[in-house]
C-alpha cells in the first residue's frame, strides 16, 4: 500500500511541482504514463535517464511496460524501487499512488539542494578564511580537573592541511630518491679505491722488479772490465811462460 499523505503533505508536493513548472489537470491521469516522472527525474539525473525509452502510451499494459522499464533504469538506482503492484497502480491512476512516488522524488530533490547550499556554505567560509588570514585561533573548552576552561587554539583549513601533507611526500620521495643515489655512489666510490689499491700494489711489484733489474745491470757493468784485467795479466803470465801464474 502507498503511503497517505497528509494535507500538508500534499500542499508541500502541489508548491514542488509548481517549483519545477511542472502542469498538469488531473495528476492520477496525467502521470500514469511514466513518461512526465522520466521528464522529472531527468532535471536530477541527466546521465541517468534517457527519455527515448519511455514512448507516450496510452494502453495500459504498455504503461506498466514503461513503468518496469523506468524502475528497473533509474528508481531502483536512486532507491525508490517499486513492486509490481505499484506499478500497476500508476498506470491504472489509482489515487494516492503517483503521489507517494512523487513525493519521495521531492524529498531526494531537497536532501540535494540541502547538501549544495551546505558545500556552497563550507566553500564560501573557506574562501573568507583564506582571504583573511591561513591561520585563525579559536576558543575551545578544555577539561582541568572538575572544571572546564576555555583556552585558545590555534586551526588552519582542510585545504591548507592537505596541501602540506602533499608537500611532505614529495619531500619524503625527494628525499629516499636522494638516499638511494647517495648509497650508489659510495658504493662506486669504494669500488674504484678498491681498484685504486690494487694498481697501486701491482705499480709497487712493477717498480721493484725494475728496481732490481737495474740493479742487476750495474752489477754486471762493473764486474765486466775486472774479468778483462785477469785476463789481461794472465795473458802476460803466459807470454812470460809461467802456467801456474796463469791458473792462479
Amino acid at each position: 500500500m502507498p503511503k497517505k499523505l497528509n494535507e500538508q503533505q500534499l500542499h508541500e508536493l502541489k508548491d514542488w511541482l509548481q517549483s519545477h513548472e511542472i502542469v498538469y489537470k488531473n495528476l492520477h491521469r496525467d502521470f500514469s504514463d511514466c513518461l512526465p516522472v522520466a521528464n522529472l527525474l531527468k532535471k536530477f539525473y541527466s546521465k541517468l535517464v534517457e527519455l527515448h525509452n519511455y514512448p507516450p502510451r496510452n494502453n495500459t499494459q504498455l504503461k506498466v511496460n514503461n513503468w518496469e522499464t523506468l524502475n528497473l533504469k533509474v528508481l531502483s538506482k536512486i532507491g525508490l524501487q517499486q513492486n509490481k503492484q505499484m506499478l500497476e497502480k500508476f498506470a491504472k491512476a489509482i489515487p494516492g499512488a503517483i503521489e507517494s512516488l512523487l513525493y519521495d522524488i521531492m524529498i531526494i530533490d531537497r536532501e540535494q539542494q540541502q547538501q549544495k547550499a551546505g558545500d556552497h556554505q563550507i566553500n564560501e567560509q573557506e574562501k573568507i578564511w583564506t582571504e583573511n588570514d591561513e591561520i585563525m585561533t579559536v576558543t575551545v573548552n578544555k577539561r582541568i580537573g572538575d572544571g572546564l576552561i576555555q583556552v585558545p587554539q590555534k586551526m588552519i583549513l582542510y585545504s591548507l592541511y592537505e596541501e602540506a601533507i602533499k608537500q611532505c611526500q614529495a619531500k619524503d620521495n625527494y628525499i629516499t630518491a636522494a638516499q638511494q643515489k647517495i648509497t650508489h655512489l659510495e658504493n662506486v666510490i669504494q669500488l674504484k679505491a678498491e681498484r685504486i689499491d690494487e694498481l697501486c700494489a701491482q705499480l709497487a711489484k712493477v717498480s721493484v722488479r725494475n728496481l732490481l733489474s737495474h740493479v742487476n745491470r750495474l752489477e754486471h757493468s762493473h764486474s765486466g772490465p775486472v774479468l778483462n784485467d785477469n785476463v789481461s795479466i794472465g795473458s802476460n803470465f803466459k807470454e812470460n811462460g809461467s802456467e801456474e801464474n796463469i791458473t792462479i
